[in-house]
C-alpha cells in the first residue's frame, strides 16, 4: 500500500499556483454540468476529450475530441497513447429503486473499481476531479456543514454514493491523485428548478413550497459551479475535498417567497405526502435534505470569484426560459 496523504493546509502555497492542464478528459460531458464544464475547458485552449455514450455533444463543441463507449465497458488501457492531465468524473450509470437500484450500485461501484485500476496502472496517473453532490452529507439543523463532516447518504446520493467509494479509498492509498467536489443545489435551465418549480408556476399558475418550507438550501450557478471545478482542478490540492456553493443559505420558504415577488403568484404548500405521491421517495428525501453549507478552505474560496451574485436575477432569467415540456 502506497504512503498515505499528509493532512491538508487550508493555507498550502499549492492554493495560490495554478496547475497547468494541457489535455483533459470528461466522463458525462453531455450532462447539465458537464456541457458548461467542456465549453469553459475549451475557451480556456485546454485540448478536451469527452466519453460519449448515447447522448450527442451540443452543436458548439465540434471542436472536442470525441471517445465512444460506456463507463463500465470502455477500454481504459487504451488512454496510455494520450493520457490526459486531469480527468473530471461525473458519470453515472442510472437506476434507482428496489433491486433495479441494487444492481444500479454494484455497477457503478465495480465500473468505478476498474477505472481507478487502469488509472492507477498509467506510468503517470492522472489527477482525477471526482463530482459528488452535498446529498451525502445527510440532513442536518442549523449548524455549517463543511468538508469534514461525515457522510451519511440521502436521497439520490444513496445510490450514486456507490461510484464515489473507490475513489474515497483511491484517495487514502494514493493509489490515483484524487480530489472530490461537492456542488450544492445547482440552479440553471434544466436542473430541478424546471421540473419542480417552473413547470408547476407554468402549468398550474402558483409557486410551489415543499412541506413546511424550514429546510436550509445552499446554491450555486451551473456556470459558476463548472468554472469553480476548472479551478479547483487547477489550484487544488490532491487528497482534498471541497463543497461546491455560492452565498449564503437560505430556507425553502425564502425561494418560494422570492419566486412569488417575482412572479406576482401564490404561494400553495405541497405536502411531502404529495410530492412522493406525484415523483418518488428519493424527490422527498430531496426536499426533507437541509444542509446550511460551508468550507474549510477559505485559501482556495479566496482566489475565486463567482459570476452569478444576484440570486434575484439568475431566477427571473429562469422564469422567462422556454417553456418546460410537461
Amino acid at each position: 500500500m502506497k504512503k498515505l496523504l499528509k493532512p491538508l493546509a487550508l493555507s498550502h502555497p499549492a492554493y495560490l499556483a495554478a496547475r497547468p492542464i494541457r489535455h483533459a478528459l470528461v466522463l458525462g460531458g453531455t450532462g447539465f454540468l458537464g456541457v458548461p464544464l467542456t465549453r469553459k475547458l475549451c475557451a480556456a485552449g485546454i485540448r478536451t476529450t469527452c466519453l460519449v455514450h448515447r447522448t450527442s455533444l451540443p452543436t458548439d463543441t465540434s471542436d472536442l475530441r470525441v471517445l465512444r463507449g460506456s463507463l463500465d465497458r470502455y477500454p481504459w488501457h487504451t488512454l496510455e497513447r494520450d493520457a490526459p492531465d486531469v480527468v473530471f468524473h461525473l458519470a453515472r450509470i442510472p437506476g434507482r429503486g428496489g433491486i433495479r437500484g441494487a444492481i444500479t450500485r454494484l455497477r457503478n461501484r465495480l465500473a468505478n473499481e476498474r477505472l481507478v485500476l487502469a488509472l492507477a496502472a498509467l506510468p503517470r496517473p492522472p489527477l482525477v476531479v471526482f463530482i459528488g453532490g452535498t446529498l451525502a452529507y445527510g440532513s442536518h439543523t442549523d449548524e455549517l456543514i463543511t468538508e469534514d463532516a461525515p457522510l451519511a447518504p440521502t436521497s439520490f446520493s444513496r445510490d450514486y454514493h456507490a461510484a464515489e467509494l473507490p475513489w474515497l479509498t483511491a484517495q487514502r492509498t494514493n493509489d490515483v491523485p484524487v480530489m472530490v467536489a461537492r456542488p450544492a443545489w445547482v440552479l440553471g435551465r434544466g436542473s430541478w428548478f424546471a421540473a419542480f418549480y417552473q413547470r408547476v408556476i407554468q402549468v398550474e399558475r402558483y409557486v410551489p413550497q415543499y412541506g413546511d418550507g424550514e429546510n436550509w438550501m445552499s446554491l450555486v450557478h451551473v456556470e459558476d459551479c463548472a468554472s469553480f471545478l476548472l479551478y479547483y482542478a487547477q489550484s487544488g490540492l490532491p487528497g482534498s475535498a471541497v463543497n461546491v456553493f455560492a452565498g449564503p443559505p437560505i430556507r425553502q420558504r425564502e425561494l418560494a417567497e422570492r419566486i412569488a415577488r417575482l412572479t406576482g403568484l401564490p404561494i400553495r404548500r405541497i405536502s411531502l405526502d404529495e410530492l412522493e405521491r406525484r415523483f418518488d421517495r428519493a424527490v422527498r428525501q430531496a426536499f426533507e435534505f437541509s444542509a446550511r453549507i460551508g468550507t474549510v478552505h477559505t485559501a482556495l474560496y479566496a482566489g475565486f470569484q463567482a459570476a452569478h451574485r444576484d440570486l434575484d436575477g439568475d431566477l427571473q432569467d429562469l422564469l422567462q426560459a422556454e417553456p418546460a415540456q410537461r
